[in-house]
């Protein structure tokens, strides 16, 4: 597998300051508009999450856009929120989190539990889903955005996009290999689960703290908080 490369001191500039909460690890990829694209969830926010069109185009008006999921919507996820590996312990991504006081911060997390028990990845929250639970996941769950990952309960958004969805609605598709059946711009994203997770990465247990966001994350959202 090859990684990008990162710097100590970029790895250095994500400080944590909040004391670690504990929760699950979950994934998802639903294609809608990022929730906190909207107006009324950026609250001490600078800029706002990148929206993009059918295309993966980013939309100059992105917060105005109608989310993908409505027929009537032009703003989809952008694929460049896949999950990307750094190193064999350390991945940057994005991610879902329970209420809108959360957009645009980033968070440190680290398994406890599952395949990739030891790891960390740090993630920067663009989407929510209130302010507490949406089904299984729970409030202090967090939802990485992983192609493939399972759509929940937004099932129009990527057969909007890209004419389907892949795998079930909570986990996504169940191995490695049916990562092969999304669009070619989706598959790294669907893989790294597989490959550097080692693993589904549903309900295995994580330790979070908020930490700085890295410029490698707020140059692809482009937003910070």
């Amino acid at each position: 597998m090859r990684f990008h490369t990162v710097s100590l001191a970029a790895l250095a500039a994500c400080v944590p300051f909040t004391n670690a909460a504990t929760g699950r690890s979950f994934t998802g990829w639903d294609c809608c508009k990022p929730a906190c694209a909207w107006k009324t969830n950026l609250r001490n926010v600078q800029g706002s999450p990148k929206v993009c069109d059918i295309n993966n185009n980013p939309l100059l008006n992105g917060l105005d856009a109608e989310t993908g999921c409505k027929s009537n919507g032009n703003g989809y996820l952008c694929d460049t929120y896949v999950p990307v590996p750094v190193t064999e312990t350390l991945s940057y991504g994005f991610a879902t989190m329970g209420g809108a006081g959360n957009c645009c911060k980033c968070f440190q997390l680290t398994w406890t539990g599952g395949n990739a028990r030891g790891k960390q990845m740090v993630v920067q929250a663009i989407n929510s889903f209130g302010d507490g639970a949406s089904g299984e996941v729970k409030a202090n769950d967090i939802v990485i955005l992983t192609p493939g990952g399972g759509n929940g309960p937004n099932d129009s958004g990527c057969r909007s996009q890209y004419g389907r969805n892949w795998g079930s609605s909570g986990g996504g598709v169940a191995s490695g290999a049916d990562c092969a059946n999304l669009p070619q711009n989706l598959q790294g994203g669907c893989y790294w689960r597989y490959n550097w997770a080692r693993g589904s990465v549903n309900t295995w247990n994580i330790e979070y703290q908020q930490v700085t966001c890295p410029s490698r994350l707020t140059s692809i959202s482009g937003c910070s908080a």
